[in-house]
């Protein structure tokens, strides 16, 4: 059936089928731009030119919540003076000596915060500290530790300041954040930019606040999310990049080649059968 269609209608037929797969399975070029995507440059706009200016959101300092994990260094003046500030300037590292600050370690010498918000500390035993930010449980320590030790200096860390990137990414996973502050622009880049399937139209976060998760979804093809409060993002947030349609219809025209080129096959050697 396939050869006689082919053989009265010629290469026709076979060309427009491979220029419609081609087709489908382009990706156009706006769909691969984030930010400012659909917006037109000015007549005016050079490389020096700034389009313009506006005012993003406040970045919202982290406030701890029950079962955070707290990395808590307390250095005090014990002897000599010199020894103490370079303890205080090394964050409480010895020279010399290395430390493995890798998740499984890291879980097994951090403090949880328990269901109440409280952590157990040695001496102060119980110090609440959920619904406060890192520089307010620093002083709070230094506060409680002040009777006990001399020119006492905490040290405090998020020890699971960590992101899940899941979907059309080129490395999606759980990835670690080392600053306090981090925007969607970074972890997108953590987790190694959209594959050339990402729908960046339809990028969702999911976010655990007090009163539970909360579940947004950004356009990145446009520069209006840098306004919203979730361009900066916080630890435990979820981020998912959708696929676009295109890449059921790209997988569908692999599998349509496939296909093609497994028929093409059998007239091929039926056709050499035919011709001895």
């Amino acid at each position: 059936m396939f050869y006689q269609i082919t053989h009265k209608f010629g290469k026709l037929p076979s060309f427009l089928l491979l220029f419609c797969l081609f087709v489908q399975s382009c990706i156009p070029h706006k769909d691969l731009i984030s930010l400012n995507g659909n917006e037109a440059l000015p007549e005016n706009y050079g490389s020096d030119k700034l389009m313009y200016t506006s005012q993003t959101q406040k970045f919202q300092v982290y406030k701890i919540h029950a079962y955070d994990q707290l990395l808590i260094k307390v250095n005090a003046f014990e002897g000599n003076t010199e020894e103490f500030l370079n303890r205080e300037f090394e964050g409480g590292v010895n020279s010399g000596q290395q430390q493995n600050f890798d998740p499984a370690t890291l879980y097994f010498n951090t403090y949880t915060v328990d269901a109440q918000g409280f952590i157990n500390l040695p001496i102060v035993e119980k110090v609440k500290v959920s619904g406060l930010s890192i520089a307010e449980i620093k002083e709070k320590l230094n506060e409680a530790y002040k009777p006990y030790l001399k020119f006492v200096s905490s040290s405090v860390k998020l020890a699971n300041n960590r992101i899940t990137v899941m979907g059309e990414v080129n490395n999606p996973g759980v990835h670690y954040l080392y600053n306090d502050q981090n925007t969607i622009l970074e972890a997108i880049s953590l987790a190694g930019d959209f594959t050339d399937f990402g729908n960046r139209r339809k990028v969702k976060l999911i976010r655990k606040t007090d009163e539970g998760l909360v579940s947004v979804y950004l356009n990145m093809h446009r520069s209006e999310f840098l306004y919203s409060p979730y361009y900066y993002i916080h630890p435990y947030d979820v981020i998912y990049v959708e696929p676009t349609r295109r890449k059921s219809r790209d997988t569908g025209a692999n599998a349509t080649g496939v296909i093609l080129s497994g028929i093409s096959v059998g007239v091929l050697i039926l056709n050499l059968f035919l011709n001895k």
